[in-house]
């Protein structure tokens, strides 16, 4: 193309040639920006695999690149994630017989003083496992775990005694456990464990008052383990203590403040500017009918002897928990 002919098309386009150095120039910028933040983001999927576009913006902070061109871009490169197929095993078992839900409406401002579990399934190979989880809602960590072929309470107690290894040493005494109605939480071992360390018992009658422990089981199954190779059994678990450690110490909590992960959030609490910022988290109320929600406790103990795994084992109501009648569904508060 001669010069003569360049410069009539940019005349017809209305533009000129040192716009167009720019544009191009421009151009190039952009695509070393956008190259250079898609290797961030394969080198971050390595331990996170199934990271979301939008969560992954945050962590890596691309230069020159806003939320929604980056969201674009890598999904024109094609590192958008599939959409995932709904399964659906259920998990929990319960007899009807449960204990108060101590939470809801709770206010809390520290680490010990909810720790929510729950039990889900994960299909290998056309073999169903079941994944038991503990953590501490306040800071998200994940405490205990286990990994079981069946749905038998001794993983809920594996998970249960590494939860108490990792608070070793630390006042658990205004500490409530909350769970779903499943009979693995009511197993008498479990419930002795938590009296023995003067912990309280909560359940739910609907997930939306496990919350915190759902999310954490669609996030460790479906951004962790199904995007992983595993063969068998061993090799599942060593990728769930690997799952963990990524959840627990690389990857960013949007709902912790500096988007920090649970590990550090809990070491930075542990320092004086920490302690001097602990911000209230407010335990939200689920949606469940009204005709599904528990009358509050009407003293300190409570024997709940409809199952025969617990038969005889009390309730025990914190000190910091008191009984706030008056309220519409009779919620609980916590003072301090």
């Amino acid at each position: 193309m001669t010069a003569f002919t360049q410069q009539r098309i940019l005349a017809v386009v209305g533009t000129s040639r040192q716009a167009l150095r720019q544009f191009q120039a421009r151009r190039v910028d952009y695509l070393r920006r956008a190259s250079e933040a898609e290797a961030r983001l394969l080198l971050h999927r390595r331990d996170h695999p199934g990271l979301g576009l939008v969560k992954a913006y945050h962590q890596i902070q691309p230069r020159g690149l806003g939320r929604d061109r980056f969201v674009a871009e890598m999904t024109r490169r094609g590192h958008a994630l599939p959409r995932r197929e709904s399964n659906y095993a259920r998990t929990t078992r319960s007899d009807g017989h449960r204990f108060p839900n101590l939470i809801k409406g709770l206010v809390i401002n520290d680490i010990n003083l909810i720790w929510q579990s729950d039990t889900t399934y994960f299909r290998q190979h056309e073999r169903w496992f079941y994944l038991t989880f503990i953590l501490d809602v306040y800071s998200r960590r994940i405490l205990g775990y286990a990994l079981s072929t069946s749905l038998a309470a001794a993983a809920n107690v594996r998970a249960l005694k590494m939860a108490l290894r990792q608070r070793k040493g630390q006042d658990l005494s205004r500490l409530i456990f909350h769970s779903d109605g499943g009979t693995q939480y009511r197993y008498r071992s479990f419930v002795e464990s938590l009296r023995q360390h003067g912990i309280s018992s909560s359940m739910c009658t609907a997930a939306t008052d496990n919350a915190y422990a759902e999310k954490l089981n669609d996030v460790i199954k479906n951004e962790y383990l199904r995007y992983r190779p595993r063969h068998n059994q061993e090799q599942l678990r060593r990728l769930l203590g690997r799952s963990v450690r990524n959840y627990n110490q690389r990857r960013h909590h949007h709902q912790l403040p500096r988007r920090c992960s649970p590990i550090a959030y809990e070491a930075w609490l542990a320092t004086p500017q920490g302690a001097a910022a602990l911000h209230p988290l407010s335990i939200r109320d689920g949606q469940a009918p009204k005709n599904m929600r528990e009358a509050t406790a009407d003293g300190p103990n409570l024997t709940y002897p409809g199952a025969k795994a617990t038969k005889g084992v009390s309730q025990i109501l914190p000190a910091h928990v008191v009984l706030d009648h008056p309220t519409e569904n009779r919620q609980l508060r916590l003072t301090f």
